[in-house]
């Protein structure tokens, strides 16, 4: 599940721009009132967090991840 936490930029952006790079199994959803930038301190665009099964922070980062990273941080986190 990714994120939308700019709700300037429609989601429909993002997912075109995944897909471009491949990623076609990413479903999206919008942070509209900002809780999830807020729950977890997101201060810059970019910002990736993977949950693990447990509910903790398994990966983090505040840049762009490239696919095939965010891809197998999210396998090591299942």
């Amino acid at each position: 599940m990714a994120i939308n936490t700019a709700p300037w930029i429609p989601v429909e952006a993002w997912r075109d721009y995944w897909r471009s790079k491949g990623a076609t199994d990413v479903s999206w959803a919008n942070d509209v009132d900002q809780q999830m930038v807020k729950s977890f301190q997101v201060t810059s665009l970019g910002t990736t967090i993977i949950i693990d099964r447990q509910g903790r922070i398994s990966y983090r980062d505040a840049g762009a991840t490239p696919y095939d990273v965010l891809r197998t941080e999210i396998e090591k986190a299942l």
